[in-house]
């Protein structure tokens, strides 16, 4: 029998259902660039790249570390908002990632650590998807930024109970 109080336990599913919300989003934007898209085609797309797979290697990609992002932080202007939406929007995509981590994991896996890791492992994933399945382009810096999102996410959750604003939150962790 569970030990946790009733409300506890609405919390944590509330949470729950929030964050597969936000990763079907995250899904939706990151990996299909909000176009709209079925497990069929999907399916026909993977069948596609198994009866060629030397396509994968032939893809035009970024493998250089900072090169897209140097370049976009030399275009930033306050005139075009829309001139950093890749560099900004990785990292903002991946924030809540990094809040919503903590609070739905035990005590001894929310470590820093664990955060980096697992917005790394996400983003990796999500960059080889669009690369084997020839629905966007591998991106490295995308994988820096979107891993610092999660960073970023986790310090502002530590900033949040640090200051007392998730109280209940912070019992339970």
């Amino acid at each position: 029998m569970s030990t946790k109080p009733k409300s506890e336990s609405t919390m944590t599913l509330l949470l729950a259902a929030v964050f597969i919300v936000y990763m079907y989003f995250l899904i939706r934007i990151i990996v299909f660039k909000g176009a709209p898209f079925s497990l069929q085609s999907l399916w026909e797309q993977a069948g596609r790249m198994l009866e060629h797979p030397d396509r994968i290697f032939k893809r035009q990609g970024n493998y250089v570390p900072f090169k897209e992002i140097s370049q976009e932080i030399k275009h930033l202007s306050l005139s075009d908002p829309f001139s950093s939406l890749n560099l900004v929007g990785n990292l903002l995509a991946f924030i809540p990632f990094g809040v919503f981590v903590p609070m739905l994991l035990s005590q001894k896996v929310r470590l820093f650590q664990k955060v980096f890791m697992l917005s790394f492992a996400l983003s990796l994933s999500f960059e080889v998807t669009q690369l084997v399945l020839y629905i966007g382009t591998f991106d490295v810096d995308d994988l820096i930024l979107n891993t610092c999102g999660g960073v970023v996410g986790y310090v502002i959750y530590r900033m949040l109970v640090s200051s007392g604003l998730f109280t209940t939150i912070s019992k339970r962790c």
